[in-house]
């Protein structure tokens, strides 16, 4: 008899706090008001929700997101300005695929999520960081790296950047360097790719303006997804953009074969919000996320007091700098003798630089297990 195959990504030892995992915690989901969503859906569309989908994505979802970001964002979108995609990483890949060739050069940030750049790894680009600080991208080293390429004879299509609740950094770009960023790209014609995923998830004041509606049109193809803000296995997201860009995406191969993503699950996800239930699990995983992230932030002076940290105002993530003398790859591996892990700095680099940097991550836990968690930690500094 074979072994069963797994259900879920998800996979943590028995007795072991692990901080890796950067996703939402699963007791918070909407199971039943999802199940309550996809009897309205059928109710209301009958067979059409179990139809191939519109190109460009289910129509009544993408009415209620165009309103949402509109009345959000004060600026208005065309049908040919938005769609529907499979999550963010779904989205990128689709970036790649249609505004990229084998070889090409594209940007990132330095640290910058991980497995973004292994998406634009699988495509075989040529992957450039771009230093940050503690206040995001630095506009100045941007243009730099722009003159040095320039030198080289090479032009990026695009800057893959998480200018709002950044991972791994949980940093805000200010509103002047995004103007700046995007007056620079602007002026050097580079495509900037802005990762949102974390935009409903802010603790105390609310998110930035998106660079998409501060920058001129054309210049940002901006990625949201319903992954952190409602459910990862949705695997649901939309993006906005130049009608131009969007609909190359919108009525590609993949599209016109398939037709939208996830046609039934963005249908039901329509009955979702339009019956006012994703305001209400945003305001819930707001509180829930709040207080875990307040209790990991107390634990962290308080038990490691070796390690520097801004407390993050949205997201999920905190980012932690210890003394140079401090390799985290080492430290990581004494954490798991102690029951409890992270994910240490060098993976956030694209070479993989010995780091004394960690990324935390409180949206699994409870407040009472992520300060066990920092416990468990101190001990194995003391090691």
């Amino acid at each position: 008899m074979h072994k069963s195959f797994p259900t879920i990504q998800l996979s943590i030892k028995p007795g072991v706090i692990d901080l890796a995992w950067g996703q939402p915690d699963p007791k918070l989901l909407p199971v039943a008001d999802m199940q309550r969503a996809s009897e309205l859906a059928l109710k209301e569309y009958g067979a059409d929700a179990l139809a191939y989908g519109a190109d460009a994505g289910a129509g009544p979802l993408l009415d209620y997101l165009a309103k949402r970001i509109e009345r959000n964002e004060r600026r208005t979108l065309t049908h040919e300005q938005i769609m529907l995609t499979g999550g963010n990483s779904d989205a990128l890949d689709q970036i790649c695929t249609h505004f990229t060739a084998p070889g090409d050069t594209v940007l990132v940030e330095a640290p910058t999520y991980h497995l973004a750049v292994r998406i634009l790894r699988d495509h075989h680009l040529d992957v450039i960081a771009v230093p940050t600080d503690q206040d995001g991208l630095r506009v100045k080293a941007f243009q730099q790296t722009l003159v040095e390429l320039k030198r080289a004879g090479k032009h990026p299509k695009f800057l893959y950047t998480i200018p709002t609740f950044h991972n791994p950094t949980g940093a805000n770009l200010s509103e002047g360097r995004r103007r700046g960023l995007a007056k620079v790209a602007e002026a050097e014609r580079i495509l900037l790719v802005e990762d949102d995923v974390y935009r409903e998830l802010a603790y105390d004041a609310p998110a930035p303006p998106s660079l998409w509606s501060m920058a001129p049109e054309g210049g940002v193809l901006r990625m949201g997804s319903f992954a952190k803000a409602l459910a990862p296995g949705l695997r649901l997201g939309w993006m906005t953009g130049k009608g131009e860009h969007i609909q190359r995406m919108a009525t590609g191969g993949l599209r016109d074969s398939g037709g939208g993503v996830n046609h039934f699950t963005a249908m039901t996800i329509a009955a979702f919000c339009e019956a006012g239930m994703y305001d209400a699990q945003i305001e819930k995983l707001r509180k829930a996320y709040r207080e875990r992230r307040d209790a990991l932030c107390d634990a962290l002076p308080r038990d490691l007091p070796q390690a520097r940290f801004e407390k993050p105002g949205g997201g999920f993530f905190v980012w932690g700098n210890l003394p140079e003398s401090v390799d985290t790859q080492g430290l990581r591996a004494r954490a798991q003798e102690h029951n409890v892990d992270f994910i240490h700095g060098a993976r956030f680099f694209i070479d993989g630089r010995r780091s004394s940097t960690f990324r935390v991550a409180f949206s699994l836990y409870p407040p009472e297990e992520l300060q066990e968690a920092i416990r468990r930690l101190r001990r194995a500094m003391a090691v």
